[in-house]
């Protein structure tokens, strides 16, 4: 018993100590953007600076783009921040909502965890500008048509989603037909749709997200309820909308990753070697943008980009907002009962 307490001992103090010797890398200045104004030189200059500078490096990057967009300021007993709201689309549209949050925790650079996803978020809008949507509005028989689509880049996710709280506290859902949360989209060559429950199963976003890989031929993979993780999304499913959050993953970690989400409390994960690879460097001082695939992040904003393209058709009856929280609630009950 005595050499068992040592090995498990021996194995957890290493695994302390490296992530409280562990720097914080700043990345580069604007500068470095300016001469590369790529995705991944983004992710390099967001790399590593605080919350505030994030937002003031983002909006620097859409002004120098000619992006138009809005901060809307929010405050709470728990956080004070500002969201960051670019919209494309028709104003009447039936809207898409794709969350990508820009703070990090105080530990880690935060290079896949979120900067990756703001980086991809931003060349998917500008993928939109290049190639176009139909800006078919409102029809005089009263259908809607096109899509609009918000690209939220929120702050306070970290902190316990405020800014999507907040988000959803002042503008409601009641023209939202779906809501995605892209989260950590740097590391791999598929990526994987979660928290696929209630009004999420079979909805047109989930169906839209599945084509739009199969047309870029990258594998998808669906994972229902994913308790122990967490993103803006989250919100809105409670509220019986769509909802899901979409990650990056390399398409030979599936089995891993799924055990890990699924069983997230066992011993072994301890080791961060066996760990998933995206979990690898998750809310640590290695999640630095070497780790960032310039590849990854391209096909992600290109899947982006087909899901909105896809979901650009004529909607019969009402645009969104039909409570579905009844839907949730039942669905709720049935885990609730099956983990008892």
């Amino acid at each position: 018993m005595v050499k068992k307490y040592i090995l498990i001992i021996s194995i957890i103090i290493p695994v302390v100590l490296s992530a409280c010797d562990s720097k914080i890398d700043r990345g580069p200045g604007f500068p470095h953007y300016l001469k590369n104004p790529t995705p991944l030189g983004l992710v390099e200059v967001l790399s590593g600076k605080s919350t505030i500078e994030r937002r003031k490096i983002i909006l620097r990057a859409m002004d120098m783009a000619g992006i138009k967009y809005r901060e809307e300021a929010f405050r709470s007993d728990a956080y004070s921040g500002r969201n960051v709201i670019v919209d494309y689309g028709p104003a009447t549209a039936p809207m898409v909502i794709v969350f990508a949050h820009y703070d990090r925790m105080s530990k880690t650079p935060g290079a896949n965890d979120n900067a990756s996803c703001v980086a991809a978020a931003m060349a998917a809008y500008s993928m939109l500008e290049k190639n176009g949507l139909e800006k078919t509005g409102l029809e005089k028989s009263g259908r809607l048509t096109g899509i609009k689509v918000r690209f939220l880049f929120s702050d306070g996710e970290e902190a316990g989603l405020q800014g999507a709280r907040q988000y959803l506290a002042a503008h409601g859902n009641d023209n939202v037909l779906g809501v995605i949360s892209l989260e950590m989209c740097g590391i791999g060559n598929a990526f994987g749709i979660w928290d696929v429950y209630g009004p999420a199963e079979n909805s047109r976003i989930v169906r839209a997200l599945v084509k739009a890989g199969r047309d870029e031929n990258v594998y998808s993979g669906i994972h229902g309820i994913v308790p122990r993780f967490s993103s803006d999304h989250r919100v809105f499913a409670d509220n019986g909308v769509p909802a899901v959050g979409v990650t990056v993953i390399p398409r030979a970690d599936e089995k891993v990753l799924r055990d890990y989400i699924s069983h997230p409390n066992r011993f072994k994960w301890v080791l961060r070697a066996l760990r998933p690879i995206i979990f690898k460097t998750y809310h640590t001082a290695e999640d630095r943008p070497e780790t960032i695939s310039r590849e990854a992040l391209g096909m992600i904003s290109r899947v982006i980009f087909r899901m909105v393209k896809l979901l650009e058709f004529p909607i019969d009856g009402p645009a969104g907002g039909n409570d579905r929280r009844a839907d949730t609630e039942k669905y709720k009950k049935k885990l609730q009962g099956e983990n008892q």
